[in-house]
């Protein structure tokens, strides 16, 4: 052809030494744990991505509904209102606290539990016999 002769042999001989210097460097991105690994990484991502975006169209149709909602909303009549209370009776009696609210309710938490597959797990005991 039209390339000299030892064109053919230094690219051969180029290509055969990439191709022992990729084998024996143990590329460990290449093993089959490592693809498992980028696999679930991308299908995490992929997943998070996908909730984002629902999250994202439900809020906006929410936000689209209330938006609906106040713009049917006819203001009602303004109401008022009066009470008549007698200013003796405050002065003489203590001022009464505000109730307080209640206290707000909080699970309780445990202690983790640490299993540990090298020790040993206790026998079950029998069952006892009742006479």
């Amino acid at each position: 052809m039209c390339f000299k002769p030892g064109v053919h042999k230094k690219t051969l001989l180029l290509l055969l030494a990439i191709a022992i210097l990729f084998d024996f460097t143990g590329c460990v991105s290449m093993s089959a744990q490592a693809r498992r690994e980028r696999a679930y990484r991308h299908y995490a991502a992929k997943q998070m991505k996908q909730r984002r975006k629902a999250i994202a169209r439900a809020q906006k149709a929410a936000n689209r509904d209330m938006k609906r909602k106040m713009k049917n909303l006819e203001p009602s009549e303004p109401k008022l209102t009066t009470s008549v209370e007698d200013v003796g009776l405050e002065a003489a009696s203590p001022p009464v606290p505000a109730p307080q609210p209640p206290p707000e309710f909080r699970e309780p938490t445990v202690d983790p539990i640490t299993v540990s597959a090298s020790s040993e797990i206790p026998s079950e005991p029998a069952p006892q016999q009742q006479p």
